[in-house]
C-alpha cells in the first residue's frame, strides 16, 4: 500500500517527467512517449502492482482522457480544414481499419490458430488508432496542417468504429442475433453524436457569450463537456465524437457567424466563446492528462507474462498492420506535386499508434463470460508497446524536408 506522501510525491515525479520530455523533444524531436511508458513500467515493478486493479480502473480513466484530449483537439481544429479533408479522412479510415481488422482476423485464426471469434475480437482491438497519442502529438510534429487534420478526425472516429463492431461481434455470439448489421450500427452511433454535439455547442456558445466574463467560466465549460459525452453515450452514440464536435464549434462560431452574418459584425462587436483562458487552462489539464496517460499504459506491461510465442505473434501482426497502414495511405494523396505528397505519405503512415482504447477492448470479451487466453491481453499490450515505439523513433523521419512548426505545434 502507497502511503500518501509518496503517492504526491510520484505525481509530483510524474509530472516533472512531463516537462523534461517537452523540453527534451523540442531539442532532439524524440517524442517523450516511450520515456513516460517507461516510467509507468518502472512503477509497476518497483511496487508490484496488481494487473486486474490496473485493468479495471483502465476503462475509466482511458475515457475521461479521451474526453480531455479530443476536446482540445476540437478546440484547435480549423472548420475549413475540416470541410477540406473529411473524405480523405473517411477514406483513409475505412481501408486502414478494414485492411487491418481482416488480415490480423486472418492471421490470428489460420497462424496462431485463436478460435474464429477471439481472433475477430483480437482484430477489432488492434485495428483502431489512438486518438489519445495521435491528436496531442501532431499538433507538436512539424507536418502539413492537412495531414494534421485528417489524422485528427481519423483517429477520433477510429476508437468509436472499434467499440462498435467489438460489441456487435459479442451480441451476435451470445445472442445468436444481432439487432442491426454493422454499418447502420455505426451511423446510428455517429448520427447521435452529430446533433448532440454541435446543438449543445450553440447552446454553450450562446450563455458564454453572456456570461465569458465571470469567474470559473472554465469550469462550468469544462461540466458542459462532460454533460455532452454522458448525453451522446445515452442514446447509445460516440460521447468522444460529440465532444470533439463540441469544441471545434465552440472554437469556430464566431468566426462562422461572421462570415455567414458579416451584417452582425458591424451592429455589434461579436465576443470570442472560448476565451483565452478557457483554452488556456485546457491547455494545462490536457498536458496533465496525456502525460499520466502514458505513464498509465506503461503500468498495463508485465514483461514477465511475454512468452516467444507472444513475441513472434506480436511482431506478425505488427508486421501486418505496417503493410495494411502503407497499402491505405498509398490511395491517399495530399499535396500538388510529388515531393510534397511523399512527405505526407510518410506522415499518414507513420501515426498508426495503439493505446488505451485497444487494451481495455482486449478485456471485454471477459465481461461477456467468453474465456480468452491471457496471451490475448499479453498481444495487445505487445502491439501497443510497439506501435508508440515506432512513432517514438519515426518522428525524425517524418519531418525531414518538412514544413516549418504551424504556430499551434510551437506552442
Amino acid at each position: 500500500m502507497i502511503d500518501v506522501s509518496t503517492l504526491f510525491f510520484l505525481m509530483a515525479a510524474v509530472i516533472g517527467l512531463g516537462f523534461l520530455g517537452a523540453w527534451l523533444f523540442k531539442l532532439t524531436r524524440v517524442p517523450e512517449v516511450m520515456l513516460l511508458i517507461g516510467a509507468g513500467v518502472a512503477l509497476r515493478e518497483f511496487f508490484h502492482l496488481d494487473n486486474e486493479l490496473v485493468l479495471g480502473v483502465a476503462p475509466y480513466f482511458g475515457a475521461f482522457a479521451l474526453i480531455v484530449i479530443m476536446f482540445e483537439g476540437g478546440l484547435h481544429l480549423d472548420f475549413q480544414h475540416l470541410l477540406a479533408h473529411w473524405r480523405k479522412s473517411m477514406a483513409l479510415l475505412v481501408f486502414v481499419f478494414l485492411l487491418s481488422f481482416g488480415a490480423i482476423t486472418a492471421l490470428a485464426y489460420y497462424m496462431f490458430e485463436h478460435p474464429l471469434l477471439n481472433a475477430a475480437l483480437l482484430g477489432s482491438a488492434l485495428a483502431c488508432t489512438s486518438a489519445a497519442i495521435v491528436v496531442p502529438l501532431v499538433r507538436q510534429v512539424r507536418m502539413n496542417k492537412s495531414v494534421q487534420t485528417i489524422l485528427e478526425l481519423e483517429s477520433s472516429l477510429s476508437d468509436a468504429i472499434a467499440v462498435l463492431i467489438t460489441v456487435t461481434l459479442l451480441n451476435i455470439f451470445t445472442t445468436g442475433h444481432s439487432e442491426g448489421s454493422i454499418g447502420v450500427l455505426i451511423v446510428a452511433s455517429l448520427t447521435g453524436a452529430l446533433w448532440i454535439g454541435p446543438l449543445s455547442a450553440l447552446i454553450w456558445g450562446y450563455i458564454m457569450s453572456k456570461i465569458s466574463d465571470q469567474p470559473l467560466i472554465y469550469l462550468a465549460t469544462f461540466a458542459a463537456m462532460l454533460v455532452v459525452y454522458a448525453s451522446c453515450e445515452a442514446v447509445h452514440s460516440s460521447g468522444v465524437f460529440g465532444v470533439f464536435l463540441f469544441g471545434l464549434l465552440l472554437s469556430n462560431g464566431p468566426r462562422m457567424l461572421r462570415k455567414f452574418w458579416p451584417g452582425k459584425e458591424g451592429r455589434e462587436e461579436l465576443r470570442d466563446w472560448m476565451g483565452t483562458n478557457v483554452k488556456g487552462f485546457h491547455a494545462e489539464l490536457t498536458f496533465l492528462v496525456r502525460t499520466f496517460f502514458f505513464v498509465f499504459l506503461g503500468l498495463l506491461f508485465d514483461f514477465r507474462a511475454i512468452t516467444v510465442k507472444n513475441m513472434l505473434e506480436s511482431v506478425a501482426i505488427y508486421c501486418v498492420l505496417v503493410i495494411a497502414r502503407w497499402i491505405a495511405v498509398s490511395w491517399i494523396k495530399v499535396g500538388e506535386n510529388k515531393e510534397e505528397q511523399d512527405r505526407t505519405t510518410r506522415a499518414l503512415f507513420l501515426f498508426m499508434p495503439r493505446g488505451l482504447a485497444s487494451a481495455v477492448l482486449a478485456t471485454i470479451p471477459l465481461q461477456y463470460g467468453i474465456h480468452v487466453s491471457a496471451d490475448f491481453i499479453t498481444v495487445t499490450i505487445c502491439i501497443v508497446f510497439l506501435t508508440n515505439l515506432a512513432i517514438t523513433t519515426g518522428v525524425r523521419w517524418v519531418e525531414k524536408g518538412s514544413l516549418p512548426a504551424p504556430p499551434l505545434a510551437k506552442g
